[in-house]
């Protein structure tokens, strides 16, 4: 263990020598420039180099950066050296400084683009540096908090290496409050992401996994994490993390009742703390030692070693540490027989314990939260997939529908030629009436729906879209026959007046209307009203000022269907005068093969079809709309 244990300060012998080499070379560019921003940008290079080894150097540095920065009003060095004074302060244990550089960088980034995306990587560090202050401080409300914010930058930016130690510290959270298959998920997450960018940080989310399965009692799983967190730290130094993974280390072996492994791990963790003056580790490092030589019972070194633990924990108010330390120091001095101090701190650990115990309460509290917030992240998340899908789906059924159409016509288009007899020929003159006219409706109904999609507007966009399928599915079913019931009939109006509804923004209003006399299976040629329906829409209504109204009533005598179409639009000389002025041959074309096919439908049926189509007028001579009276002979589906 001694051979491995040179090789590691062999390699952050190697590792540290270059980042003195680095610091340097920096440091002769430096004297070398007289260039203020240049000499700004290289004091805050210099001061980020020493971040691994030598904090107060790194805030000398940061320092000096900060006052050549104001000077020269460069706010984003300057911002850069808050960011560097903040990091060494929390390496330092100064988390109170640290938060106060960490805001002043959050308020100056509101200065610089927030578009950018550099600026926007620099507030993401800010936020994940308050999130592992506030941590460290059991603020874990806001630590996440401010993770969730770096979080989010960092997944808009794609920066995969930042993002899985967003992860790593989101898991730290979970882990600190008791959240131990939360705090897993998001080490796991953070320790694939890592893996798979051969990230530097994988070993401290290692060691973090590991210490996860220490804690559900795997011990060997957490072994396995454990060795290869060092292997990690091996290829890529890291002294903090480091010194965390020893005393994870240390825990493991005190499971396995190697007290002697577990020391020698927590001397090492003394060791890499000390280097860089790092506190808070060696609060928990000073009070695992102080309870090895506690069951040992070298009390005078216990109590030295608990003291020490004390000392940090209260100068950085970690209430848990409090709480060990004092129980532990009440422990020592009651097995030395001193019962006036046992007693005392018998008394502070009942006093923190009340203070942890809010802690606790508020943990507990903060997990619900947190517990909420996770359920509605995901069903956000699911609702986004959701909605992506739909779209999707939209997509595909709208070219589908297309298609479809598209295929029913070259079909029909081919049947024209085998069809030879006058009543065949009527029939496809009909249906290539209708899918002639089709297009130009199709093309506007799907733009109408698309705008509701476009707005977001599902419910709406869904409504008209199962009308559009529908009337679709009974125009193709229709094509097919010579014959309809009136009920389909007007089922089909129906949903062709609430579609011209959708494409006019409700510019008119409809009602049809069926004498109870007539039977359910009285039958009218398929799609024949259509035509004059529309033509009251476009050419009546819709040029109206003001609301229009159509109405539709179908009445029944001993040997005729009456069909009465009504309209309070413009009427017919206006509508002709307006013709004129454009060119509309869909629709001329459209009322020209109605007429003839009324006339083919008498002379095959040899039955009188009358239809007649006048202006309406008021007593005063004003215009009131038109009305289109269609008499059928009687006719009826035959099962």
């Amino acid at each position: 263990m001694k051979k491995n244990y040179f090789f590691i300060f062999l390699l952050f012998t190697l590792f540290f020598n270059a980042q003195n080499k680095l610091t340097d070379s920096l440091a002769a560019v430096l004297g070398q420039t007289t260039n203020p921003s240049e000499r700004t940008q290289l004091l805050n290079r210099i001061s980020d180099s020493y971040k691994t080894s030598d904090p107060n150097a790194m805030q000398k540095f940061a320092h000096e950066a900060l006052g050549l920065a104001k000077k020269t009003n460069n706010v984003k060095e300057e911002v850069l050296a808050y960011q560097n004074l903040g990091t060494s302060g929390i390496i330092l244990g100064n988390y109170r400084k640290a938060l106060q550089y960490f805001d002043l960088t959050e308020k100056k980034l509101t200065n610089l683009n927030r578009a950018d995306r550099e600026t926007r990587e620099i507030l993401a560090k800010t936020f994940g540096s308050k999130g592992i202050i506030y941590s460290e401080q059991n603020d874990y409300s806001k630590a996440l908090g401010n993770d969730f914010k770096a979080m989010n930058i960092y997944e808009d930016t794609n920066n995969e290496a930042q993002l899985s130690k967003i992860y790593n510290n989101i898991g730290v959270i979970y882990q600190s409050i008791g959240d131990k298959e939360k705090a897993l998920h998001y080490f796991l997450k953070s320790y694939t992401l890592q893996k798979n960018i051969g990230a530097a940080s994988l070993g401290a989310v290692c060691s973090n996994i590991g210490l996860i399965y220490l804690d559900k009692k795997l011990p060997e799983k957490a072994k396995a994490f454990f060795d290869e967190g060092l292997d990690e730290f091996r290829k890529n130094p890291s002294t903090r993390d480091l010194g965390e993974l020893y005393n994870s280390l240390s825990q493991y072996y005190i499971s396995k009742r190697q007290p002697e492994k577990a020391k020698e791990y927590l001397l090492k963790a003394e060791e890499t703390f000390k280097s860089i003056d790092d506190k808070f580790g060696l609060s928990n490092t000073y009070l695992f030692l102080s309870r090895i030589c506690f069951n040992e019972n070298r009390l005078d070194k216990s109590l030295e070693l608990a003291n020490k633990s004390l000392a940090i924990s209260k100068k950085l108010n970690l209430p848990e540490t409090n709480v060990k330390s004092e129980e532990l120091l009440s422990m020592i001095f009651d097995r030395k027989d001193n019962k006036e101090q046992a007693l005392i701190h018998l008394k502070n650990y009942n006093g923190e314990k009340e203070k942890l115990l809010k802690t606790e309460n508020a943990k507990e509290r903060i997990k619900t939260e947190l517990n909420f917030e996770f359920e509605r992240q995901k069903i956000e998340q699911k609702e986004k997939t959701d909605r992506e899908k739909m779209k999707w789906y939209f997509g595909f059924l709208m070219l589908l529908i297309l298609l479809t159409g598209i295929f029913f016509f070259f079909r029909n288009k081919e049947r024209e030629k085998t069809i030879l007899l006058q009543k065949q020929l009527a029939e496809f003159q009909h249906k290539a009436l209708h899918l002639q006219m089709n297009p130009h409706f199709v093309f506007n109904c799907l733009a109408a729906i698309s705008s509701f999609i476009m707005q977001n507007d599902k419910e709406e966009a869904i409504k008209y879209l199962a009308k559009f399928s529908k009337l679709m599915r009974l125009t193709l079913d229709f094509s097919k026959e010579s014959l309809i019931t009136i009920d389909k009939e007007i089922e089909s109006l129906k949903n062709y007046l609430e579609l011209e509804q959708l494409r006019f923004n409700r510019k008119f209003d409809f009602e049809i209307s069926k004498d109870p006399l007539i039977e359910d299976d009285t039958a009218l040629p398929s799609l024949l009203l259509q035509p004059y329906i529309e033509n009251a829409v476009i050419h009546g209504v819709v040029p109206k000022e003001g609301k229009g109204f159509i109405g539709i009533r179908f009445e029944q005598t001993e040997e005729s269907l009456i069909c009465e179409i009504e309209d309070n639009g413009i009427g017919i000389e206006i509508s002709k005068k307006l013709k004129e002025n454009s060119v509309n041959i869909h629709k001329s074309m459209a009322m020209d093969i109605s007429q003839k096919r009324l006339e083919t439908l008498e002379k095959l049926e040899k039955k009188k079809v009358n239809l007649t189509i006048r202006e309406l007028k008021g007593a005063d001579g004003a215009v009131q709309g038109t009305r289109v009276l269609l008499e059928l002979p009687l006719e009826y589906i035959k099962n």
